[in-house]
């Protein structure tokens, strides 16, 4: 037996919130709720947030080597995309970090969801998803609200219907509750190139020229 599976078996089975988490699926669409949610959160304290496509995470073994690779990294709350897992649920693992997942619409493929840093498990308001390409988290921080969405746009295989869509689920998780801060992030599939001249919501370090999906993606707005 190696090392790995004598400190750190995958998953507790265990929910994270009580009264979520069955190992069934919670129907977390709807959000779920944290009572045992404090005001503990260090103001100082920096938030770091990371965005990753997962590829997979459909195995438990999947789910130790994330936490194994982001063991080197400094992070608080990592959006997922391409979990693959089936079903739709809340977990805490062994580790005590939080995993948070729905599935796509396809087993095989889609799904998102967060990993949340074990040191924010009692700052959690609410998390779930209004899709299977959008899920959203609430956490209290210091005396405010921070609203993160993960988002996992359609590839350019699929129809520019799709992509509409996926963005109007995330104005739906921006506008499902008020919170001071709105933080929208994940993979949305599209080259936004360089800076074009007067155009101050893309960064000066883009490379390579901006496709139709970068164009759908530059005018995003929070509301």
């Amino acid at each position: 037996m190696s090392s790995t599976d004598e400190t750190r078996p995958p998953v507790s089975g265990s929910p994270a919130i009580p009264g979520y988490g069955s190992g069934q699926g919670n129907g977390g669409a709807g959000g779920a709720k944290n009572p045992r949610r404090r005001n503990g959160y260090h103001p100082r304290r920096q938030l770091a947030l990371v965005t990753y496509n997962v590829r997979t995470l459909r195995t438990d073994e999947k789910i130790v080597e994330l936490e194994d690779e982001m063991s080197r990294l400094r992070w608080s709350i990592m959006g997922l995309s391409e979990v693959r897992r089936e079903g739709e649920d809340t977990i805490t693992l062994k580790s005590g970090n939080l995993l948070y997942y729905r599935e796509g619409d396809q087993l095989s493929q889609g799904g998102v969801g967060f990993l949340v840093h074990r040191s924010l498990i009692n700052n959690i308001i609410t998390i779930g998803s209004v899709s299977s390409r959008v899920a959203y988290l609430i956490l209290r921080v210091s005396k405010r609200s921070l609203k993160v969405i993960q988002v996992y746009a359609p590839t350019s295989k699929h129809p520019d219907e799709e992509v509409e869509v996926m963005y109007e689920d995330k104005s739906r998780a921006i506008h499902k509750s008020k919170t001071y801060f709105n933080v929208v992030m994940g993979d949305f599939n599209a080259k936004l190139g360089k800076r074009g001249d007067g155009e101050l919501r893309v960064g000066e370090f883009g490379y390579g020229q901006r496709n139709s999906r970068g164009q759908r993606l530059v005018p995003l707005k929070m509301r």
